[in-house]
C-alpha cells in the first residue's frame, strides 16, 4: 500500500542556480531529486542535457541549485529520515527571456510524517 501524496510545497524558487537553463534541456514536468548537502542546505537534483565528446547526448544529474531556507527548514528533517517526495519542476524563466534566470519546483509527500515528534528527554 502507497502513503498518500499530497503537495507540500506547490511552486517553490530554487536559488543559486548551478545551470544555464537554456542550455540544460529541462522541461516542465521533468523529475527532480533532493538530497541533504554537507552546508546543511537542501539541493535539488535533475538530469541535464550534456553532450559526450561533443557528440553523444546523455543526461547525467546534477545539482540545479538550492532551496530556500524557508522551504529546506521544512522539508529537511523528514528528508534525513529518509521519507519519500516527488519532485517535479513546475517553472522554467531562461537567461534570454527574463532578467534572472528561475527553476521552480513542487514537492509532494505525506504531510503527516513532516511533523517529526522531538526526542523525549528524562525529566527529574
Amino acid at each position: 500500500m502507497r502513503d498518500p501524496m499530497q503537495p507540500i510545497l506547490s511552486m517553490t524558487p530554487l536559488v543559486g542556480l548551478q545551470v544555464h537553463v537554456a542550455q540544460a534541456g529541462l522541461s516542465i514536468g521533468d523529475s527532480a531529486e533532493a538530497a541533504l548537502l554537507p552546508d546543511a542546505n537542501v539541493g535539488i537534483y535533475a538530469a541535464v542535457r550534456r553532450n559526450f565528446l561533443g557528440l553523444f547526448p546523455h543526461r547525467p544529474m546534477r545539482l540545479l541549485g538550492l532551496l530556500t531556507p524557508g522551504a529546506a527548514s521544512l522539508i529537511a528533517p523528514a528528508l534525513l529520515a529518509g521519507q519519500p517526495f516527488r519532485i517535479r519542476i513546475v517553472g522554467l524563466t531562461p537567461e534570454h527571456l527574463g532578467p534572472e534566470p528561475e527553476v521552480h519546483v513542487s514537492i509532494w509527500g505525506d504531510p503527516r510524517r513532516l511533523l517529526i515528534p522531538p526526542p523525549l528527554t528524562a525529566s527529574v
